[in-house]
């Protein structure tokens, strides 16, 4: 089964580089990267560089960031031709559900960066679009003490809507440099801390390459496919 990163921040994002980001994601045994800067930062730096990285796939995705719902709408119908992967940067209540409504958006990255988390009608939205939640790891190492405990509380809280409504979840670290990377392995034991299962968790870091290859495909019409 192939591993995937599907949430990584690479320069000017971050500290390092799309290329030096693959070969660190490489020794630690993923088959494949997303970069997916945030719509304010322009093109990453080693985009081509990274393409010359052997035995891991680098794709190159985009994640929204707004306040408004009505943009985030509009830049996810724009850019979803120009790009394997959409994200949209969440935390905000109101944002979240609106990535969630929106079947051009693959992910809602960092859904509880603002304590919120997606609620119910998120959910059931997300089911219908089929957008994949994210599970970001990057707090369980970065957070201490009560601000840990709270953000653990929300995140077991929708894992329990996630898998009530039988949602898509992907598993990120939403790495900015190399140093933040865990391997895969290391991923599916901080998500046993959560309470998601082994096997859910290895799912998890294996659905990004599925969505990347449909997304992949063009279609001339409904059933017709552009080979």
């Amino acid at each position: 089964m192939n591993f995937y990163e599907c949430n990584l921040h690479a320069l000017p994002d971050g500290s390092d580089s799309a290329s030096r980001l693959a070969l660190a994601a490489k020794r630690l045994g993923y088959s494949g990267i997303i970069i997916t800067n945030h719509t304010t930062t322009g093109r990453p730096f080693g985009f081509d560089a990274s393409k010359l990285v052997r035995e891991i796939e680098v794709a190159f995705g985009i994640e929204i960031v707004t306040n408004n719902q009505r943009t985030l709408h509009a830049k996810a119908a724009s850019l979803r031709d120009g790009y394997d992967f959409i994200a949209v940067h969440g935390g905000d209540e109101k944002i979240n559900r609106a990535a969630c409504e929106d079947p051009n958006v693959d992910l809602l990255a960092h859904p509880h960066e603002g304590r919120s988390g997606i609620g119910v009608a998120a959910a059931k939205a997300a089911r219908d679009n089929q957008v994949a939640i994210a599970l970001d790891l990057g707090p369980v190492t970065r957070l201490r003490g009560g601000s840990r405990v709270r953000w653990m509380e929300v995140v077991r809280r929708d894992l329990n809507l996630i898998e009530k409504f039988d949602l898509n979840l992907m598993i990120s670290t939403g790495a900015r440099s190399h140093l933040d990377l865990r391997s895969p392995r290391d991923l599916v034991a901080l998500a046993a801390l959560l309470g998601v299962e082994r096997e859910r968790a290895v799912e998890a870091l294996a659905l990004p390459e599925s969505i990347i290859d449909l997304n992949r495909r063009r279609w001339a019409s409904v059933g017709v496919e552009i080979l």
